[in-house]
């Protein structure tokens, strides 16, 4: 008996692709004599073997068909499949890229390469593989996808959103693209559209915890911190391994006026308490009080942003006859100043590959004997690694100033003016207290602070750069009065989201409901950061805004010549301004412990001009001397390290403390 084998080959692919696997396997085996048909064959067979997890099988039948066929395009993608599905991206993208230039119209070479490129940090490379892709299948959803993917982890977030809404047109019901385009039309600053699409994923799939945490995210975007608090707590209860939305949960606490510390710190402890592991009874540290530390450093910002910049000091100060410091990078890629901290590190471990796991046991490998959190509950942390407390103690710094919440955090590193001593309670781990600020700031020697604008313009400006997050409705109506009490004064706000229509016209909507006029506002959004301090020679008044105050941008306008008034609460999150003024001897001139002095302070400065030029020549100097002293502020962080090791060492020595 014959039989076409151009007919069975034919048969079995449309048994294949219907999933009758079996059936079609058993047609491709009477496929055999050595051909292009019998290598079509024998990849297909590789494709089913792939899929029962027979990955040496299936190398070794696309080996045979590339041997029969090198000329197969199929049987090269094919094995790129496989060879990616096993993480051998180099050798994967190879292959597409082969079949690709064998067959240009095979549309699946194209996709898969710009896949394999994705996965290999090459996202430029990708995006014309997938933009051959979707010329090729213009009705695939999925490439359309790939593409809004591509461009937007290329930072080009309007294409990426147009892209996305291309690929949602042609499957308008699938909650996961949504989703996704939900994302990507926040970033493009389509706040409304964002949210609207996001809700019409959630009524799709009420369980998708990505779409409830995308909404979060639009909602902080534009300064509603409640809504998305709400959000990332469904997130995260809905996915427990979401933990981003929890730390993101957690951290928008501090911004609402209405929830007390004790409650902050009973949920931290809640949160954190579903993500206990087990830690080790014995470390290999050796328990010698007097030797040199091996301090490191957790954090996923090393690089030009707040927790880099107050780094700085810190690693170029450290005796390094006493402290070895490491530093565990957890965010890929870097600028200048993650270049100038790796110059100033002993050690320096690109992390950001590694999961939980494998960072909690390089950590042990590299012999940390005190592990410093610099994160906390922001974006990026690895509180998973400590946990696991891969060191023999651990201690939460610079970056979070409450409580993380954590068990196995022995130590928060703080400051009395930040935390009062009715407020240890509400952190899991002992405060411990440095003798000034918790923070270093030293900032550059240009621009110098310029003389207060209301000498030239004839009319005060108040401002803040700060997160317009912290602008809940009781800032507002605050600021409202202020500038209602000195005639023809502005305010500048300064945050990245202000560039954004839709955001900028909620804050002026916002405050014409208090009845400031659209033109006494001044809404700016992101600039260099060159440029952000000079901006500051446009402000007269800062105003921190309460309970969440300013951190960093309170140094940088108080180095720049600008006094910041503060209203600081029980809280730690509304103290920081506080602990840099108390820091600087100038508590009495600029903090108030109620909202009507607050206010009564802001207007009297903006009218007395001989006041605000003394404090503009005066701010850096006292900041210098202060804040600013680094040699003092590394020696209590190292005389701390110290003792806490000191400690650690008696009790496992059996020595009374």
């Amino acid at each position: 008996m014959t039989f076409d084998p151009a007919q069975l080959l034919q048969q079995a692919e449309a048994l294949h692709n219907q999933g009758r696997v079996d059936e079609a396997e058993s047609l491709y085996r009477r496929i055999v004599e050595p051909s292009p048909l019998a290598a079509r064959a024998l990849t297909n067979l590789g494709v089913i073997a792939q899929q029962r997890g027979q990955a040496d099988a299936a190398l070794a039948l696309h080996g045979r068909a590339l041997g029969l066929a090198p000329g197969l395009a199929e049987a090269w993608c094919n094995r790129g499949d496989l060879l990616s599905d096993l993480g051998r991206l180099a050798e994967a993208e190879a292959d597409f890229a082969r079949a690709a230039a064998l067959s240009p119209a095979l549309a699946p070479a194209w996709f898969n390469l710009g896949n394999a490129r994705m996965r290999l940090d090459r996202a430029a490379e990708a995006e014309s593989c997938y933009r051959r892709a979707v010329e090729l299948l213009p009705r695939l959803p999925l490439a359309h996808a790939q593409l809004a993917r591509c461009l937007d982890a290329m930072g080009r977030a309007t294409e990426a959103a147009d892209c996305m809404e291309a690929a949602v047109r042609l499957a308008p019901g699938d909650w996961w693209l949504l989703t996704d385009l939900g994302a990507m039309q926040q970033q493009a600053g389509r706040i409304g559209a964002a949210k609207e699409t996001l809700r019409a994923a959630i009524s799709l799939r009420p369980s998708h915890a990505a779409a409830h945490y995308n909404l979060g995210n639009a909602f902080y975007g534009e300064g509603r911190a409640a809504e998305a608090a709400a959000c990332y707590r469904a997130a995260w209860n809905m996915d427990v391994r979401l933990v981003q939305a929890a730390s993101n949960h957690l951290n928008c606490l501090h911004y609402l006026p209405d929830v007390s510390g004790e409650e902050i710190g009973r949920t931290h402890r809640q949160v954190m308490d579903r993500h206990r592991v087990p830690v080790p009874a014995r470390y290999a540290n050796a328990p010698e009080p007097e030797r040199v530390i091996r301090i490191g450093y957790v954090s996923a910002d090393f690089r030009r942003h707040p927790l880099g910049l107050l780094m700085r000091p810190v690693l170029r100060g450290h005796d390094r006859a006493r402290i070895f410091a490491a530093c565990y990078a957890t965010r890929p890629g870097g600028d200048d100043i993650t270049g100038e901290l790796r110059g100033n590190a002993d050690l320096w471990r690109e992390a950001a590959g590694l999961d939980d796991q494998a960072l909690a046991r390089l950590i042990q490998d590299d012999g940390i004997d005190i592990l410093v959190d610099l994160d906390g509950q922001t974006a990026g942390n690895r509180l998973g690694v400590f946990a696991a407390k891969p060191a023999p103690l651990q201690v939460s710094w610079l970056g979070y100033p409450f409580s993380t919440g954590l068990a196995a955090m022995d130590y928060a590193l703080m400051d009395r003016a930040t935390v009062p001593p009715e407020a240890e309670a509400w952190f899991r781990e002992d405060v411990a207290l440095l003798p000034g600020s918790r923070l270093c700031y030293q900032g550059p020697e240009t621009p110098e602070p310029a003389e207060p604008p209301v000498l030239a313009r004839g009319f005060a400006t108040f401002g803040s750069f700060n997160n317009i997050a912290k602008l809940n409705e009781a800032v507002i109506g605050s600021w409202s009065r202020i500038l209602a009490r000195v005639p023809d004064s502005r305010l500048l706000l300064k945050w990245p989201h202000l560039a954004q229509e839709e955001v900028a016209r909620r804050f002026r909507d916002a405050f014409a409901a208090h009845g400031v006029a659209p033109q006494r506002l001044e809404l700016r959004g992101n600039s260099p950061p060159e440029q952000v301090l000079a901006e500051y020679g446009d402000v007269d008044v800062g105003l921190d805004p309460f309970p969440y105050c300013g951190a960093f941008t309170s140094c940088e306008a108080l180095w720049m010549g600008v006094p910041v008034v503060t209203l600081p609460g029980p809280r730690p999150f509304s103290r920081q301004t506080l602990a840099l003024l108390s820091a600087m001897g100038m508590e009495a001139e600029l903090a108030r412990r109620d909202v009507a002095a607050y206010e009564d302070l802001a207007v009297a400065l903006a009218g007395d001009r001989g006041r605000l030029t003394r404090l503009r020549l005066g701010l850096r100097p006292a900041m210098r001397q202060s804040v600013g002293d680094a040699t003092a502020h590394v020696a209590a962080v190292e005389t701390f390290f110290r003792q806490a090791w000191m400690g650690w060492c008696a009790r496992i020595r059996g020595e009374a403390p």
